[in-house]
């Protein structure tokens, strides 16, 4: 599951480069391989069958509503990673560009 999650996030980053293969990605729609219907949810059947147990399908689905959305997914696998939330500015955002850029 991680490497799919990593996958999706890097197919959301490189979209800006890859054009419109990615363009899903890059509209932020929710990309997720498991997603057998590509209706941009993951239902507890979906989940199951991508190998995922019905307890972290329960941990994934806050809102009790029977699938996983793009932002309760990422909630979900950033508290299983123990990574803390990710807010930047703006002014975050460029100054990280230019570093990059200056690379």
């Amino acid at each position: 599951m991680r490497s799919l999650v990593r996958l999706t996030v890097l197919s959301a980053l490189a979209a800006g480069l890859a054009g419109p293969a990615l363009a899903d990605a890059a509209q932020g729609r929710f990309i997720h391989p498991a997603d057998a219907d590509k209706n941009q949810k993951v239902s507890r059947a979906e989940w199951l069958s991508s190998g995922e147990s019905a307890a972290t399908f329960r941990a994934a689905d806050t809102n009790r509503d029977g699938f996983v959305v793009g932002p309760e997914f990422a909630a979900w696998f950033m508290k299983k990673e123990g990574i803390a939330p990710f807010r930047a500015s703006a002014r975050d955002t460029a100054a990280t560009v230019d570093r990059l850029v200056k690379r």
